[in-house]
């Protein structure tokens, strides 16, 4: 038995996480909750090659441990572990684990240690789990776009799976899971996932979304899929985005009010401007390749203005200057 738990359900419409190491009784497990399907979605998006330096690291030092059997190496590996489940809820799967095999190599003196901590097993994280999300991300597309194509959704992911017959890493593949039927605090009897792997994580979302037809749209102030849960017409997630805290729905009501405020002076500024410069190039006056790189820099300040990074005012100036 490991001597730790992992484990997450679903419920009126959040998932729960559960996990900790059991063998001291006094450290209580950690709960987190989240809306369903957020730790999905984060996962999709995260950045997994900003943690090839760490993994590198880790794979650096356990080699060490592999020739030398010293203590002081495993106890290095145990940081990077920690940096790693901090990135994201589904690491600390990988946290627990690898913790527990560090106690048990320790306990065996470090005898078949290739076995218990295979190297692999972490280096190749980044690209499994970069292969992973271009999957999802090409599933969401096709069944589950909101705006998208109309159909059943056998027929689309029917279309979906037609692709793994031509390039099998294109798609996502279903596994066997380990699903018990327990009584969740205060929440009655559910069925809960004791997961054994990160994929085991993707893989109880992705089938979740899809039982559950969970609807998703691309946000339109950062590009990433959000899940419709609330308004079927929201076209934004709430995501915190900026520096100052602020959420992409936060961010598209500014954006909004902007627009509807002073969107068509800032156009008439621009088109004016546009116009009198257009007019030089048959004058003579300014060589075409010059005006058209200027006007793509004065559509992207125009653009600034619009979401309310510029004020009219300085796209003004800046017309005058360029």
């Amino acid at each position: 038995m490991p001597d730790y738990i992992f484990k997450t359900y679903l419920a009126d419409g959040r998932e729960y996480f559960l996990y900790g190491e059991t063998g001291d009784s006094r450290t209580p497990l950690t709960k987190k909750d989240f809306p369903f399907p957020e730790s999905l979605l984060r996962l999709l998006y995260l950045d997994i090659w900003d943690y090839d330096g760490q993994i590198k690291r880790f794979d650096k030092l356990l080699r060490e441990l592999y020739r030398t059997r010293e203590e002081s190496c495993a106890r290095q590996l145990l940081p990077l572990l920690d940096e790693l489940a901090d990135s994201h809820i589904y690491f600390q799967l990988l946290r627990l684990e690898w913790r527990a095999r560090l106690r048990e190599a320790r306990r065996r003196s470090y005898e078949n240690i290739l076995d218990l901590l295979p190297h692999k097993e972490i280096t190749h994280i980044p690209s499994n789990v970069y292969t992973i999300q271009n999957q999802v991300l090409g599933l969401i597309q096709e069944a589950l776009d909101m705006d998208g194509r109309k159909g059943s959704l056998d027929k689309k992911l029917e279309d979906y799976y037609a692709q793994g017959e031509r390039d099998p890493l294109k798609v996502f593949h279903f596994r066997p899971q380990l699903v018990d039927f327990e009584r969740a605090e205060g929440r009655g009897f559910l069925e809960v996932l004791h997961p054994e792997s990160i994929y085991d994580l993707i893989d109880f979302s992705v089938r979740e979304c899809l039982k559950r037809e969970i609807k998703m749209r691309m946000c339109k102030n950062c590009g990433h899929w959000f899940a419709l849960t609330g308004r079927p017409n929201a076209e934004y997630c709430e995501v915190t985005r900026d520096s100052k805290g602020r959420t992409c729905k936060e961010i598209g009501a500014i954006v909004l009010w902007n627009r509807n405020k002073s969107g068509d002076e800032v156009f008439k500024v621009y088109r004016r401007e546009y116009k009198k410069r257009f007019a030089w190039i048959k004058a003579k006056r300014i060589d075409p390749a010059v005006f058209y790189e200027w006007s793509a820099r004065a559509r992207e300040k125009k653009d600034a203005c619009e979401r309310g990074e510029l004020t009219l005012e300085e796209f003004q100036a800046w017309l005058k200057l360029s």
